[in-house]
């Protein structure tokens, strides 16, 4: 079942998908729940307007060093050149010209070789990422998170990026903004401003993580209080998942989960987890400011971990290819 919907921009697509998670209900917002998620399959999301979001995001603990490591990871400097010239070449030449140019990751020969004669697709396919393992666990398992990235002039001129997951309140603002810089060097060179181009994003599976992505219920004031209101109270947690709320069961689970280990003070380096670890470091500074953040350094098990710094400001404006070189 293709699950399909349309949003104004892309900030309204994120906000309104995460509220879906935490808010909605099994069977209807998404379609099924895991250990610590709950998920969505085949999503395909249109944003009308792809200008580039007034959105920090700092907003979702996320840093300048975050956006560096994903950039290199995903994009191949040669085989976004390859593609920025094949839409000079092919497309540039008029508004109404058809055609598909796809950013490929890692283009074979006889790729490059079918577009001297062929007009379209053109296409950027993201690098073959490696799964990695992260104490007992294993990240991207099933490889790539992004997979390619395409623009087309008609019959509006579009970007689409398509995905094999993602992770909301967390790193797809991020995967968004890849699919943003793309459109701002295509629509340079083809004089298309993106807030005049729309964004189709194919994810085969959307997810959104009890703990990984409490930057976003726990940044809004209202939902916050509403979690201390929750958090504590055994019957509203049972009424919660019997209506088969599981986002929100979830994201009560990764809160408690911290707010446990503060209460027992548990130091950082003790927690059995780093990605834990990390997220409980960016919730205490974040919120609750470093001072609170700074009694919980040290520990043993993971290391002698401190506290965080608070991120400073990064606009999405701000982000471009320059790890890359471009």
């Amino acid at each position: 079942m293709l699950n399909a919907v349309t949003f104004p921009d892309a900030v309204s697509m994120h906000d309104q998908m995460c509220r879906s998670f935490v808010t909605g209900r099994m069977g209807h917002e998404f379609t099924w729940a895991g250990s610590s998620e709950v998920g969505i399959d085949n999503l395909l999301m249109e944003v009308e307007s792809f200008a580039t979001p007034k959105f920090d995001m700092d907003r979702l603990w996320l840093s300048q060093s975050r956006w560096n490591t994903m950039v290199r990871q995903y994009i191949d400097p040669d085989a976004l050149e390859q593609t920025l010239d094949m839409v000079s070449t092919h497309l540039a030449k008029s508004r109404r010209k058809s055609g598909t140019a796809t950013l490929r990751m890692q283009p074979t020969t006889d790729d490059l070789d079918d577009w001297q004669d062929d007009p379209g697709p053109i296409e950027l396919q993201t690098k073959l990422v490696k799964g990695a393992h992260s104490g007992r666990q294993v990240r991207r398992r099933w490889g790539s998170c992004m997979l390619a990235l395409t623009y087309r002039n008609v019959p509006k001129p579009t970007v689409m990026l398509t995905s094999r997951t993602t992770y909301f309140g967390y790193l797809a603002m991020m995967d968004v903004m890849v699919a943003n810089v793309f459109a701002q060097k295509v629509g340079a060179i083809v004089g298309v401003n993106p807030a005049e181009m729309s964004f189709v994003w194919h994810v085969d599976l959307a997810q959104y993580h009890g703990f990984r992505s409490l930057a976003f219920p726990t940044g809004l004031p209202r939902m916050l209080h509403a979690m201390d209101r929750y958090v504590d109270n055994d019957a509203l947690w049972r009424k919660t998942k019997t209506e088969g709320r599981m986002g929100w069961y979830k994201t009560l689970v990764g809160y408690r989960r911290i707010l446990r280990s503060d209460r027992e003070g548990v130091l950082y380096g003790d927690e059995s987890f780093s990605s834990f670890a990390r997220v409980r470091r960016r919730f205490h500074t974040q919120i609750h400011g470093f001072d609170y953040a700074a009694q919980f350094a040290g520990g043993s098990r993971l290391g002698a971990v401190g506290a965080f710094a608070p991120l400073p400001s990064l606009p999405a404006s701000s982000l471009t290819f320059a790890p890359i070189g471009h």
